[in-house]
């Protein structure tokens, strides 16, 4: 395998003895916003350190040199920092880091370009390795725009200790969870536990979610059936009568089991974080991610075992009695840009920066998964109770939101309905009228109205 990587960079850079020793630099962004999310910086940087040995073992003239940055403010601002970055013509910046479904609006604007040729050039020397789900996520038009960089999933976290001091066993709660996954229980079951643990008094608020624009709330799209995206027209959709359904769940949330605040949405990170996941814990379950348990750990110094007896976790519920429950995956991807001068030696620093080993210590520092199959393997995430409990539960019933040039415009409005249906200001079916409305005059054909 190394002989034929050497041979590779050989013929990557057959001209380069011509000259001298010259180094190239690439700038590449990173973001979390979790602190533990540091890796996707330093896997670039060691990354750069794997190549220069390979480079300076095949005789090659040439070095890289990585400016890495990581952004841990949050997603918003991150985005918009790069779409001025994108748009200012003498700022260099080779490697983007973000969410697969940022790749769709920034392959239509020229911003990434696509980079099959090198992924299929480098197949054979680590690409293959990884899992085909994941491919797809880095698609946009039938084209690879993307690397793989890390995957996830959004468990339903619940305090283990707050069922616990309503009188439920270990062994019950456990019972309970697999029920909510294979969908004997449903929603507005777990809608009643969290009313009954209010009213034991062992926390003040049953259920929260994301405060913030995010994806996490197209999983209850999931639990009613409804879909959002038409694969064979390549379009978004909005089911009136699913989303009327949708709606109506989300409106009672808040205005008629109250069981999540009515001002939920807006309210900082770090206040949903404490109110879960604190010593007190005033809240039963969080719509959260895999990610979060390294955080927890982080802000609040629990041990393993001490944030094992804290928090227990299982899919988001059907809203539908004997159907299962689900997860979304969202995989963060690194893109090469349009701007870069040098976008296959990207694509190959993108192939070292997937080492299994480094993904791995990724994985485990900040509570993701595995995205090959090499990486499952590596003594430090095979060890990881975690890591293989999650992946085995979540990952069969995870899907993804489309790679869809409009899906930021879509989720937008989505999420400005939710805002008005939690606060009370809209009613469910003003809710609908006011999405179908809103979603056909900004996106016109890009969107099926159902």
């Amino acid at each position: 395998m190394k002989r034929v990587l050497i041979f590779a960079l050989l013929s990557l850079f057959v001209l380069s003895s011509l000259f001298a020793v010259q180094t190239i630099k690439l700038v590449a962004w990173a973001v979390g916003p979790d602190d533990p999310s540091i890796n996707r910086k330093l896997n670039l940087e060691r990354a750069a350190e794997m190549l220069n040995t390979v480079l300076e073992a095949a005789g090659a003239d040439i070095r890289v040199e990585v400016e890495a940055y990581f952004d841990s403010t949050d997603w918003s601002s991150y985005k918009q920092r790069a779409l001025i970055a994108f748009q200012t013509k003498d700022q260099q910046l080779d490697i983007i880091t973000s969410g697969h479904d940022d790749l769709g609006m920034w392959a239509k604007a020229g911003y990434v370009r696509p980079i099959d040729e090198y992924v299929e050039k480098y197949w054979d020397l680590g690409f293959k390795d990884f899992f085909p789900a994941l491919w797809e996520a880095t698609k946009f038009n039938g084209k690879i725009y993307a690397i793989p960089q890390d995957t996830e999933a959004r468990p339903l976290w619940v305090r283990k200790d707050k069922l616990k001091e309503m009188g439920y066993t270990e062994e019950e709660i456990a019972d309970m969870m697999n029920k909510f996954a294979t969908g004997e229980y449903t929603l507005y079951d777990l809608v009643k536990l969290g009313q009954e643990a209010i009213k034991a008094g062992v926390v003040k608020w049953g259920l929260w979610h994301r405060p913030k624009m995010g994806v996490d709330y197209f999983q209850l799209f999931k639990s009613f059936e409804v879909p959002i995206y038409d694969p064979e027209a390549g379009k978004l959709v909005f089911d009136t009568e699913g989303a009327k359904k949708v709606f109506q769940f989300i409106y009672d949330l808040t205005n008629t089991y109250k069981v999540t605040p009515k001002n939920l949405i807006g309210t900082e990170w770090n206040n949903i974080h404490k109110s879960f996941a604190g010593p007190q814990g005033e809240v039963l379950a969080l719509m959260g991610g895999t990610w979060n348990r390294a955080e927890w750990i982080n802000m609040f110094g629990y041990s393993e075992e001490e944030i094992d007896n804290l928090l227990t976790f299982t899919l988001t519920p059907s809203a539908y009695k004997g159907v299962p429950g689900n997860t979304l995956s969202h995989p963060v991807v690194y893109m090469v840009t349009s701007k870069s001068k040098y976008p296959e030696l990207a694509t190959l620093l993108l192939l070292f920066a997937s080492d299994p080993y480094l993904n791995a210590k990724h994985a485990v520092e900040s509570g993701h998964l595995a995205i090959r199959y090499e990486e499952l393997s590596v003594p430090m995430y095979a060890a990881d109770a975690f890591s293989k409990k999650a992946a085995a539960m979540l990952l069969p019933q995870a899907s993804f939101v489309p790679n869809n040039d409009r899906f930021n415009e879509y989720n937008r409005i989505i999420f400005d309905t939710m805002t008005g249906l939690e606060s009370g200001k809209m009613t469910p079916d003003f809710a609908v009228k006011f999405a179908a409305k809103r979603l056909k005059q900004q996106l016109k054909d890009d969107v099926i109205i159902k």
